[in-house]
């Protein structure tokens, strides 16, 4: 696994704590078996609004998807985009936050008129990265511009306020973070760090300083120390003045360099015992540690305080104060160390218990090491690497086409159902081969939601062409299958990714030779169909790739660990196919979107025929499919019916209609392909009837709950109601003459028609909306989750069907 550690690279460079962390978190890694880790800063300036500006944009626009897995603790760094992003916060810009000046505004409505578009992109409630690049792209023109003055772009202020906590927004959000954990306490629990509803994992770490074999120096009298980054939040001058008032004799040594060494310098009485000591190398600090007294370390709202840990683990007692934060989270008053209140007379009088009773500061010393002896970096690493501690357990959905935008219905089901599912406390990526795209992208189709798509090699390009050419038939799914090492990419993506997958999902069949060859060995498998039986239809002229395709499908569904269909008929049919006991199948049926597809009645359509200037009668019917061959022939009847009644108009959408360009149509048709989502919610909106004359297939018929939803009378056959729960002259019109059928129906009132036409959406609003199909969808995942934790399971494939024999 090849790990990113990213971060930033301060200007000018000082060496720290943070520096530490990603020091030893780097060889760390290096260390375990199967990691190669890299450490990667971006220089990241902070004089100025813009150079701010800068970095955060700079690290946002790093690509560093090579990387099976990055590592972030600070910003800016966090800004990368990566779909398996560990953060491990130290802080963010913490004068833009918690240490925001209290007499600053947080308001910009006073901007609103000057920077207009900017401010409607601040105040968005969740903003993603789209909104994030279109603000990148605002603020370079505000810049070229030069519409700010000083005194918008001072720091800190409101504008950058709101602009760092805009970029944080978008970088930290749920789906975009993989794991959330912090350095401490006072981290995870800071108002505004985390976005809402997060509780991070608190994970504490190690010092890089070399504690083993250094020990005390006798020939020198033990003192006071204590090191820290001279600046006002540490509170130096503060520890000073109390040494100074507590009178003791012990010798007090500080290391560390910061802008405020001069000060503390004249701060320190001509004959005081107190040596500011400057910037000392780890061992003459690990030296200094063994020789201490104990350490003093009081600064205010400290992240984590790594010199308490240093302290501790050198067998010192640490005296801190009440509001020093992460600093006290490993300190227990008068147990292993010292809390008292951030007041000058009460350090002093510590400082003086301390001083005049060494041998309390060597019990709370031995203490204070045994509190500490477990923390160590290999444990921190093993944690932050514990891929069952995600903060949304991450569901990798394979499969073999784009989904977005929606057209047909396999994207609405793959789209819809695990949108939703998304919704339910899952991160959800869906890994799809894509022939408009030569790079692999990724977009986000809502919250937690990612679709990647992955580009196909120029050799697949060429194999799919000529296979087209002889078959006839399009057979990019069966080719993915047949020829998984034309798409290393794909393999790529699905090995770099399964591990960190909760559940792999292998949505349709055509995925699962990729799969196992990437390492899968568990998956859940989702049959839209019976891909046996309907593409022994579609290659009927073919029967030697029909038989490839009945064993590619017999091997995944018999290996995997449970099987969704979409009907009962589709469950029945794949147990007697491949002999698989019932409880093995589960049915998570087709639904529609009750959002967008609304419910009708006649009256409201005869409404919206005429505001479109079309005759308020029955004179429209509506047929939607995709190039398929159960809806090609269904198309055939269609026609067969069009030419018989001329008083209708039979309105077909999808990519049917690629199958009857050749063909002469009658006049009272019209094959209008591949329409928007909106010129179809208008066609179901001003139908009179939605016509449903399947006559073969598999699955079920998305078709019909979408006419169903939109309030259209159907008429059917019964084979096309599969999967649903539809009775005859209850739900549907049942047809066996389709054209005297149609004549009988638009015969019938307004009242009859509205009668069946609720009934219909009275049943797909309980029964088969995507939120509650989802749900159920969640429980049988959420059971093979648990299986698979409970049982290791091995691949299972019929010994006599080799993978190598689905190859042509």
């Amino acid at each position: 696994m090849k790990v990113a550690i990213i971060a930033p690279s301060g200007v000018p460079f000082i060496w720290g704590g943070a520096e530490n962390i990603w020091k030893v978190l780097w060889l760390t890694l290096n260390q375990q078996e199967n990691i190669t880790a890299e450490l990667i800063k971006l220089p990241s300036p902070e004089h100025d609004f813009w150079a701010i500006i800068q970095s955060y944009q700079n690290f946002a626009e790093l690509d560093l998807n090579h990387f099976d897995l990055i590592i972030s603790t600070k910003y800016p760094a966090w800004m990368v985009s990566h779909p398996r992003h560990i953060l491990f916060m130290q802080h963010t810009l913490r004068g833009l936050y918690d240490t925001y000046p209290a007499h600053l505004t947080k308001n910009i409505d006073h901007l609103a008129q000057k920077l207009p578009a900017l401010c409607h992109l601040l105040n968005i409630k969740k903003p993603n990265r789209t909104h994030l690049s279109e603000c990148f792209v605002e603020l370079k023109r505000i810049k070229e511009l030069q519409i700010l003055n000083q005194q918008d772009i001072a720091l800190p202020g409101p504008l950058l306020r709101a602009l760092i906590h805009f970029f944080d927004a978008v970088a930290l959000a749920p789906g975009q973070i993989l794991r959330y954990t912090a350095i401490a306490h006072e981290v995870a629990n800071r108002k505004e760090y985390f976005p809402g509803g997060i509780k991070p994992d608190v994970l504490y770490h190690p010092s890089s300083l070399p504690q083993a074999g250094v020990i005390a120096d006798t020939h020198i009298s033990p003192a006071i120390f204590t090191a820290s980054r001279l600046d006002g939040p540490k509170r130096i001058d503060l520890l000073i003045k109390a040494y100074c008032k507590s009178g003791v004799k012990t010798p007090l040594r500080i290391a560390g360099t910061g802008p405020q060494s001069p000060e503390l310098q004249k701060l320190i009485p001509p004959n005081a015992a107190i040596t500011l000591l400057g910037h000392l190398s780890e061992q003459q600090l690990a030296q200094e540690y063994a020789n201490a007294l104990f350490v003093p370390f009081i600064p205010e709202h400290e992240d984590f305080g790594l010199i308490s840990y240093e302290a501790m683990i050198a067998g010192k007692a640490v005296l801190s104060c009440t509001d020093s934060g992460g600093a006290t989270e490993l300190i227990r008053h008068m147990e292993n160390g010292l809390i008292v209140k951030p007041d000058c007379d009460e350090i002093a009088k510590a400082i003086k218990q301390l001083s005049d009773h060494p041998s309390l500061s060597h019990q709370l010393g031995q203490k204070a090491y045994n509190t500490v002896k477990d923390i160590n970096w290999p444990a921190l690493v093993k944690e932050l690497l514990n891929k069952n501690a995600q903060y949304l357990p991450k569901i990798l959905v394979l499969n073999t086409y784009p989904i977005y935008p929606v057209v047909s219905g396999g994207q609405a089901r793959l789209y819809h159902l695990y949108s939703e599912l998304s919704m339910l406390g899952y991160s959800v990526e869906i890994l799809n081969l894509d022939f408009n795209t030569r790079v692999i992208k990724s977009r986000n189709l809502n919250e937690n939601f990612i679709e990647v798509l992955i580009p196909v090699s120029d050799e697949f390009r060429k194999k799919s062409s000529a296979e087209e050419k002889r078959l006839n038939i399009s057979c990019v799914d069966w080719l993915a299958a047949a020829h998984p090492e034309l798409l290393p990419e794909w393999q790529a993506e699905i090995k770099r990714r399964a591990p960190w997958a909760s559940m792999v999902i292998c949505s349709h069949p055509y995925a699962y030779p990729a799969m196992v060859q990437a390492g899968v060995k568990q998956w859940l498998y989702e049959a839209h169909n019976v891909e046996a039986d309907l593409k022994s239809q579609i290659y009927r002229q073919h029967p030697n790739e029909a038989q490839k395709i009945k064993e590619l499908e017999s091997q995944c569904a018999i290996g995997a660990q449970h099987i969704i269909c979409c009907s009962n008929e589709d469950s029945q049919r794949m147990q007697a196919l491949y002999q698989i006991p019932d409880h093995q199948f589960s049915i998570i049926a087709n639904g529609v979107d009750t959002q967008n597809i609304k419910y009708l009645d006649q009256a409201g359509r005869k409404e919206i025929r005429v505001q479109m200037g079309l005759e308020p009668t029955n004179n429209i019917s509506l047929f939607m499919g995709s190039n398929h061959g159960p809806n090609i022939e269904a198309a055939e009847q269609i026609l067969i019916a069009a030419e018989q009644d001329l008083s209708l108009q039979y309105i077909i959408l999808g990519s049917v209609a690629d199958a009857f360009k050749q063909r002469k149509i009658p006049n009272n048709v019209r094959f209008l392909g591949v329409v928007s989502q909106a010129e179809k919610q208008l066609w179901l909106k001003i139908a009179s009837i939605a016509l449903n004359p399947m006559l073969n297939g598999s699955g079920s018929n998305l078709k019909l709950i979408e006419y169903a939803a939109a309030g259209l009378p159907i008429i059917s056959t019964e084979f096309g109601v599969r999967g649903t729960k539809f009775e005859a002259g209850v739900h549907y019109i049942k047809t066996h003459n389709f054209t005297e059928t149609i004549k009988k129906t638009l015969k019938l009132t307004d009242i009859k028609l509205d009668q069946i036409t609720r009934k219909t959406a009275e049943y797909i609003n309980n029964e088969l909306y995507w939120k509650s199909l989802a749900e159920k969808y969640q429980k049988e995942i959420k059971a093979s989750m648990c299986k698979a934790k409970n049982k290791e399971e091995s691949i299972i494939l019929p010994p006599s069907i080799p993978i190598s024999s689905l190859l042509y």
